[in-house]
């Protein structure tokens, strides 16, 4: 276990290495989260749906169904619940 927290820290110090360098080499991040006239009910709907039947569970799988869910509450305004699965996304992203 010592040693599997050591990986999740170092892969965190990663992350936050990763943003300062993101943050440096483009200030500008972006304009809006979402472009305007994009509808993700129905992604969020379908991957759902695909992990929920699956035999067999992948990884690109899960983060798509978290990721699209966050999209989709942020979409309707539900910044906290958006926040949350992106917090979602980001574990699986650290099981990874």
């Amino acid at each position: 276990m010592k040693e599997d927290a050591e990986k999740l820290k170092g892969f965190l110090f990663r992350i936050i290495d990763e943003h300062k360098a993101a943050c440096r080499k483009h200030p500008k991040f972006c304009d809006e989260l979402l472009p305007p006239g994009f509808d993700f009910d129905e992604e969020e709907k379908r991957w759902k749906k695909w992990n929920d039947e699956a035999e067999k569970h992948y990884a690109a799988d899960l983060f798509n169904e978290e990721f699209y869910e966050a999209l989709n509450a942020y979409q309707h305004g539900d910044k906290e619940h958006a926040l949350q699965e992106l917090a979602q996304c980001g574990a699986v992203i650290l099981r990874m």
